[in-house]
């Protein structure tokens, strides 16, 4: 390469260089995005174990707080049965088993079950039974980051995002991926 190359080329590097920085400097000289501009979610706390998860409101129906279990055979460890809402009929999914969270003990659904957040999408309604329920929070759309890399992927599925509230670590639940019937994906195949 001749010198009039390597300086030609240098020229172009400088000059992509240049355009790169110009670039970050005009999209941090951008106004911040305020978390308070309205476009924020509404989402339920509850914990299952010693964690905390999330739901988003638009998808919750109601909380139940006494109900009695009738149990399907046949069904996976985390269907714990139906129960009747005022004629309907809707299953009982224990989160906590569907998503592997530690540190919980066994359900007796013979007994005292905890309270359970009805939710529902345009297909499916489910009970989702949860071990305390939180508070209602308004978090921004930007503040909801994509789930933990550490979650293994029978968690990470499960999972729409996660948020950090007053130092503590919420799990934002992908209720569509909850009430996909079981054995179908949602694109109609087995799985």
């Amino acid at each position: 390469m001749s010198m009039h190359d390597l300086t030609a080329a240098n020229a172009l590097m400088t000059s992509r260089a240049n355009e790169i920085l110009r670039q970050r400097a005009a999209s941090l000289a951008q106004a911040p995005v305020d978390e308070d501009s309205g476009e924020s979610t509404g989402l339920l706390k509850f914990r299952l174990g010693l964690e905390w998860y999330a739901v988003p409101i638009s998808g919750v129906r109601e909380i139940h707080n006494e109900y009695v279990v009738t149990r399907i055979p046949r069904v996976p460890d985390s269907v714990l049965g139906v129960i009747n809402v005022r004629g309907e009929i809707v299953s009982v999914t224990d989160l906590a088993t569907l998503i592997r969270v530690p540190s919980r003990s066994e359900l007796d659904i013979d007994g005292q079950l905890p309270s359970a957040i009805i939710v529902a999408n345009d297909e499916c309604v489910s009970a989702l039974v949860v071990d305390e329920i939180g508070d209602i929070i308004e978090v921004a759309h930007g503040a909801i980051e994509p789930p933990l890399s550490t979650l293994d992927k029978a968690q990470a599925e499960y999972m729409a995002g996660s948020v950090y509230i007053d130092g503590l670590l919420i799990g934002v639940v992908n209720i569509d991926k909850i009430l996909e019937p079981i054995g179908e994906s949602r694109d109609g195949r087995a799985s």
